[in-house]
């Protein structure tokens, strides 16, 4: 049987040889957190996000690789970051879901190499011919809490006025 709609044989034609999955919704277990910028967005690169890397072993790279680009870090595992945009097309804050095992919401800072697991929502994108796959950072579940506790402001220490006895030179 032939389909014979114009309209859906160009569409399957734009299909063919891609891996067109669908959107979907994933929770990825057993993850270290590092990096945590969860509390309130950065902008890297102009636009605000929350970001987080994700440490897994060399085991875990191909399925990894769903996600984002995945990199060798200096303690010899494997990392990607997962991020979200801080606000959404309608100008509303979007934060990520940060919670416990039990489902109650986290406040404290997540240190590196606390634990858990992450929900991601990913989706096919194109631009300009260019295609690939996002993953967004949807929500966190915080299995092992290493609590991030910044430390106090650096600054300089109050010197006291040394008596110098040659004339300052003017050479620099």
């Amino acid at each position: 049987m032939r389909d014979h709609d114009p309209m859906r044989q160009s569409h399957l034609r734009s299909m063919k040889g891609t891996n067109n999955m669908a959107n979907t919704s994933t929770i990825i277990r057993n993850v270290n957190f590092y990096y945590a910028k969860l509390d309130k967005p950065v902008s890297p690169f102009g636009t605000e996000i929350y970001d987080m890397q994700v440490r897994f072993p060399k085991e875990r790279i191909e399925e990894m690789s769903a996600y984002g680009k995945v990199r060798q870090v200096e303690d010899g595992n494997f990392a990607i970051n997962l991020t979200r945009k801080a606000m959404n097309s309608k100008k509303q804050k979007t934060p990520v879901r940060v919670v416990d095992t039990d489902k109650n919401p986290i406040k404290d800072l997540i240190g590196n190499g606390s634990s858990g697991n992450v929900i991601v929502y990913s989706y096919d994108w194109e631009v300009s011919g260019r295609t690939g796959r996002k993953s967004v950072l949807i929500a966190v579940q915080v299995t092992n809490l290493i609590k991030y506790v910044p430390e106090s402001t650096v600054d300089f220490d109050i010197l006291e006025p040394v008596a110098n006895q040659e004339p300052a030179s003017t050479d620099f």
